[in-house]
């Protein structure tokens, strides 16, 4: 309270930034000469993308996709590659995988020594961007696994990592982690 006292009698001395200018002229002079406090040095991005950002607008068109517009998506991917694998056909799943094999230690190998599969339910969550490319060219599906095998039922978690087919026509297994789960 007693710090208002003391400013108050200095804004009143000093005037109030508010006033009316004397002269118009005087004050465009005034204007003219110092830069006004509004104006900001803008630097144009060379990326239109970055541009419209910058600017907190949407670009006209959308980035093109990593993979071609008729592609299956990364959880059909996913979920195409676990029914081949299933099935029995090992070449058909062996093309899913980047380089068409999925080499001799898959990481879901429990997957490739299940034997009389009789029902399957795979439930895939939204891809996880795994870069800072845009559009993003490494994703993780996370899932879940439900087999019922003759044995019994068995349950799995964990994430298939996805990429780009070098022709960009869909998209690859390039990496799994999968753990057994209690339900």
């Amino acid at each position: 309270m007693r710090s208002a006292s003391v400013l108050l009698p200095l804004l009143l001395i000093a005037g109030c930034s508010c006033q009316r200018q004397g002269d118009g002229v005087e004050a465009a002079a005034a204007a003219s000469a110092t830069p006004s406090p509004r104006t900001t040095a803008v630097t144009v991005p060379a990326d239109a993308d970055a541009a419209a950002a910058a600017a907190g607008t949407v670009p006209a068109t959308p980035p093109p996709g990593a993979v071609a517009a008729g592609a299956a998506d990364e959880g059909a991917t996913v979920r195409n590659y676990i029914g081949v694998l299933l099935r029995g056909d090992r070449a058909a799943a062996a093309a899913y995988w980047a380089g068409g094999t999925t080499r001799l230690q898959p990481e879901d190998a429990p997957l490739h020594r299940l034997t009389d599969v009789v029902s399957l339910r795979v439930d895939t969550d939204t891809p996880i961007a795994r870069d800072t490319a845009r559009p993003s060219r490494l994703r993780e599906v996370p899932m879940r696994l439900r087999i019922l095998t003759r044995q019994g039922t068995l349950h799995y978690h964990g994430w298939y990592r996805l990429q780009p087919r070098a022709d960009g026509s869909g998209w690859e297994l390039s990496g799994a982690s999968l753990q057994p789960s209690l339900d």
